[in-house]
């Protein structure tokens, strides 16, 4: 075969493979042009488009505009005002920097383009196809910009088939509008599809106004909090509402949209195992970390960056949302000192105390006081026959609940002034159970009980021998098995917490969770498997209480975290305000 020439592209060519970093679809053209806006220093922008963007996209703001002089330089490779050497990117406060927005969506796009600045008598209106201009003349226009892209990938039709339907694109579009507008609140933004308006966010004043008007409905909390010089702040829904992957999640830093897998892997272990594999509290975090510490120059759409100190920023985002997390703040009104209004309307106070990170978060320390135990299933529960309440304690939220009794064998009644409360019994007890398990292996290990007669479970060759890799992590969480032929593994203790669960089915489950989190942080499968014999464990629907087994109940639900929360994210209580069953009732 002859040797293929070398030969230099065309700029066109050049100009629309680079393009295609940029420019994936028009949810990317509609962002880079929103971050064109707010780098422009725009308040009001507004976003029309047509057949998902692929016909028409326009984007109109009340920013600074470009002089007539520098318009057409705005759309060539590499022309930036934001930037000037190397050594700005460690400091960059602008959304953009690289000089390739403009001319990459103009390579493969018509572009019709009209601006005027404060200082311009009158505006200048740009026409360009492919790139290449082909009209610019004088204009009238308010000040600003107003970007007109039609025809998207008119000239790759490759590239445009791989897009997806006119609803699907629109949808990215609209993302695309709230991953920005979410963290301005002093922007107003409005969208609209096919004429008809999608997206209409007004400008607020605070952040936690516009996170709650993008989840409408959905109780939030707010934390803030700092450390090693990186500013947090979180405004996050509870774990029960929680959504299968991260999309309802949005992630900052320094002002800009980003996806970290650190940020999200701190965000699942500060929430202590009330999350579902998989799932994530929807809401917002912002990070603000010391100028020079991140790397924006990372990927070309910018949605990376690079830390510094990657373990500082897991550190502080752990600790900042794992105190609120730990307090339970979106029920029973638990803020500081007392409920407020405010709370009331889904917001608490910022958290304070301080929360230390860890492969498993030793809780902080507490008054020490007797309290009756509840014990496993089908154990007998030993109370004290003393009154409930020393006069020298104080009483916890959980313990000033007024009991009305049991409902079905699975439900614990109680009022409050303001609700009437329901508590899961199991989902309770499990809370309980799940952080007595955590402590014993913050100490090293859970206590085991040995059997009298080793438990025998016949299973395959293959099983058998997957078990025994396993050995080492079971013995260290209580449960210790042997192999006792080629098909069969005996149980000789079991967690001494959890002496009344049926042998075998601790041990499936245990090796299950085990095996299920090897692709996971430890921590991370440490709760799922102590989550797992938490469950068997704690006793069962159908089991009727007595009062004093219910005080003990909310005596240890007092001293422990998260324990609104069973460990597999469940809520343990639901409130039902008396105004409501009032209005219901007609007695309003």
């Amino acid at each position: 075969m002859a040797e293929a020439r070398i030969v230099r592209l065309s700029e066109q060519v050049a100009d629309q493979i680079a393009a295609g970093e940029v420019v994936e679809r028009p949810g990317s053209v509609v962002k880079e042009l929103l971050e064109n806006a707010l780098d422009a220093g725009a308040t009001r922008i507004q976003v029309d488009i047509d057949d998902g963007g692929t016909r028409r996209i326009r984007v109109r703001d009340n920013g600074r505009g470009i002089s007539e002089d520098q318009f057409v330089l705005a759309f060539e490779r590499h022309a930036t005002s934001k930037i000037r050497c190397l050594d700005d990117l460690d400091t960059v406060g602008s959304y953009g920097f690289r000089g390739e927005a403009l001319p990459a969506i103009a390579s493969v796009s018509k572009i019709t383009a009209r601006t005027r600045t404060e200082a311009d008598v009158a505006g200048h209106m740009l026409r360009l196809e492919g790139g290449v201009v082909a009209e610019r003349q004088d204009t009238g226009c308010p000040v600003g910009m107003d970007i007109e892209v039609s025809d998207l990938f008119f000239n790759t039709p490759a590239r445009l088939k791989f897009l997806k339907r006119a609803s699907t694109e629109a949808s990215h579009v609209s993302e695309a509008l709230v991953r920005l507008a979410a963290c301005r609140p002093d922007i107003s933004f409005k969208m609209t599809s096919q004429g008809r308006k999608t997206r209409d966010l007004l400008k607020v004043e605070r952040l936690e106004e516009r996170v709650a008007a993008m989840f409408p409905g959905e109780p939030l909390m707010l934390a803030e909090g700092k450390e090693a010089g990186i500013e947090v702040k979180a405004i996050l829904g509870a774990p029960d509402r929680a959504r299968a992957g991260a999309g309802s999640l949005y992630t900052y830093v320094a002002g800009r949209f980003i996806r970290d897998k650190t940020l999200l892997r701190a965000v699942t272990q500060a929430f202590g195992g009330t999350l579902d594999h998989g799932h994530y509290p929807i809401g917002l975090i912002e990070l603000d970390p010391p100028k020079g510490s991140i790397d924006v120059n990372v990927h070309p759409q910018k949605i990376e960056v690079r830390f510094a100190d990657p373990q500082a920023v897991y550190r502080a985002v752990n600790r900042v949302i794992g105190e609120m997390v730990a307090r339970d703040s979106w029920v029973l009104g638990q803020t500081e000192p007392s409920v407020s209004t405010e709370a009331r309307h889904g917001f608490a106070p910022k958290a304070s105390a301080y929360r230390p990170s860890g492969r498993l978060v030793p809780p902080p320390p507490r008054p020490q006081s007797e309290v009756p135990r509840i014990d496993p299933p089908n154990a007998r529960i030993e109370t004290q026959p003393t009154h409930r309440i020393e006069p020298s304690r104080e009483q916890g939220r959980f313990e000033r609940l007024d009991y009305l009794g049991q409902a079905q064998g699975l439900f614990l009644l109680f009022e409050t002034e303001d609700a009437l409360v329901i508590m899961d019994q199991h989902a309770a007890h499990e809370r309980i159970t799940y952080e007595r398990l955590r402590e014993a292996v913050l100490k090293g290990a859970i206590p085991s009980q040995r059997l009298l007669v080793p438990h025998a479970v016949v299973m395959g060759p293959q099983d058998a021998e997957g078990m025994m890799d396993l050995q080492a992590e079971l013995n260290r969480l209580g449960l210790d098995i042997s192999r006792s032929g080629s098909d069969r593994i005996s149980i000789h203790a079991v967690p001494a917490a959890l002496t009344h669960a049926s042998p075998d089915r601790l041990l499936a489950d245990m090796v299950l969770a085990l095996q299920s989190g090897r692709s996971d942080s430890s921590g991370e499968t440490d709760e799922a498997v102590l989550a797992k014999m938490a469950c068997h464990g704690s006793i069962r629907g159908g089991r009727v209480l007595s009062r004093p087994e219910v005080d003990a109940l909310l005596q240890q639900m007092d001293q422990v975290d998260f324990a609104a929360h069973c460990p597999h994210g469940r809520p343990v209580i639901v409130e039902f305000p008396w105004q409501e069953i009032r209005r219901r009732l007609g007695r309003t």
